[in-house]
């Protein structure tokens, strides 16, 4: 007779309980794990996150964890210290945290517990902080990076050492492309009153100024300059309220002539497909950027991109036409490539084709899960083996 399987229990713990890019993305790969895990999560608190884990069935339980035991204090010890005792009533067999920011403290908890930490690294880092913290970074079992970039800027930081940790691995960001697939964008044009025949340019991003939603307002007064009848919308909301300087910047600079009356601030949405399928192009001036996931949703609506060359959004979108890289956050740059692809319908047509394609190729949840999940049984087969 043949036993059955006990899945491995797996611990996700979140430092945000909304829902950004980095938790649609562990949301995706959580639904396409194989049998031989049962998840459960840890997030800060109530919020969009929490919500959609809690009708997926998934159980959560709530705790705050800090950024992180910094610059030699050990006063965030205590957090750590219960943290440690949420993870040993848990039992899982493995950690994952899903934004490496709070990684000291999730590390040392781990390491009271006894269970191995999978640190996913889905921002491209500022600096390596002390020696204390360095060390809880490399004893994680395993670290997951969603480009080269960031890859590359982990090593930079000297947070690898000589065989710690154990495997850094490079997995791509990935989405359930048929959930983007079939947008109905005629419903939001007739939901802002904008005609067909209207050029619609959009961004989708979190408001805040790493974003560059001010560099996109700027790009697209140059824009309406040039095409009086251009109408251009942002989506995203500030976490937990924070930028509020900011967002009243952003809604001045739209009240300024030529943009005034022509700007939709649409706030979150739930229905990114349908915004995206009523572009005719998405921009996404963005200061810094590991990756940038909503460009996986824009090529996979089939809309034309003209992104920064920054950071990892080059191996996000690519170079083979998908969309147009932008070597400096320069308005009037963005502007004129924005200009180009709502001039020439061919080559729009174009670049949503190999928009498409490079999303099929490369971004489908599917294989990424499988992936993670190698991560994953690799992280507890090589801790096992260290504690006998």
């Amino acid at each position: 007779m043949t036993l059955p399987v006990v899945p491995r229990r797996i611990l996700f713990i979140s430092t945000v309980a909304d829902l950004y890019g980095g938790e649609r993305c562990l949301l995706d790969v959580v639904q396409h794990l194989s049998g031989a895990w049962h998840p459960r999560f840890v997030v800060p608190g109530p919020g969009r996150f929490e919500q959609a884990l809690r009708e997926r069935g998934h159980a959560v339980d709530e705790f705050a964890v800090p950024g992180g035991i910094g610059r030699g204090e050990l006063r965030e010890l205590p957090t750590a210290l219960r943290l440690a005792r949420l993870i040993r009533r848990r039992r899982p067999d493995l950690v994952h945290l899903n934004l490496h920011f709070a990684w000291p403290i999730v590390s040392a908890a781990c390491f009271l517990a006894r269970v191995p930490l999978v640190i996913h690294v889905r921002n491209m880092m500022n600096g390596g902080r002390g020696r204390l913290e360095r060390r809880l970074f490399q004893r994680a079992a395993a670290v997951i990076c969603i480009s080269e970039a960031v890859r590359s800027r982990v090593t930079d930081l000297g947070l690898v050492g000589p065989g710690r940790p154990a495997s850094v691995t490079l997995i791509p960001d990935g989405r359930l492309l048929t959930s983007y697939e079939g947008g109905v964008g005629e419903r939001i044009r007739r939901e802002l009153g904008v005609g067909p025949e209207v050029p619609l340019v959009g961004m989708i991003a979190r408001l805040e100024p790493m974003k560059g939603q001010d560099l996109f307002l700027q790009m697209a007064a140059k824009v309406a300059e040039r095409l009086p009848n251009a109408r251009f919308l942002l989506v995203g909301d500030t976490m937990a309220g924070q930028r509020r300087e900011y967002v009243e910047r952003l809604h001045a600079l739209a009240r300024e002539s030529p943009l005034a009356g022509r700007v939709y601030f649409l706030g979150f949405r739930d229905d990114v497909a349908d915004v995206l399928a009523a572009l005719d192009c998405f921009v996404h001036p963005s200061r810094r950027g590991a990756f940038v996931s909503v460009l996986i949703e824009a090529m996979t609506v089939g809309v034309p991109i003209v992104a920064s060359d920054v950071d990892g959004i080059p191996e996000c979108l690519g170079r083979e036409g998908a969309g147009d890289l932008v070597g400096n956050l320069d308005p009037e740059a963005f502007a004129q490539a924005v200009i180009r692809i709502l001039a020439s319908p061919e080559r729009a047509a174009r670049m949503r084709g190999l928009g498409r394609e490079r999303a099929r190729r490369l971004y489908d949840v599917r294989p990424l899960a499988r992936q993670t999940e190698d991560v994953f049984a690799e992280a507890v087969k090589t801790s096992s083996l260290l504690e006998r």
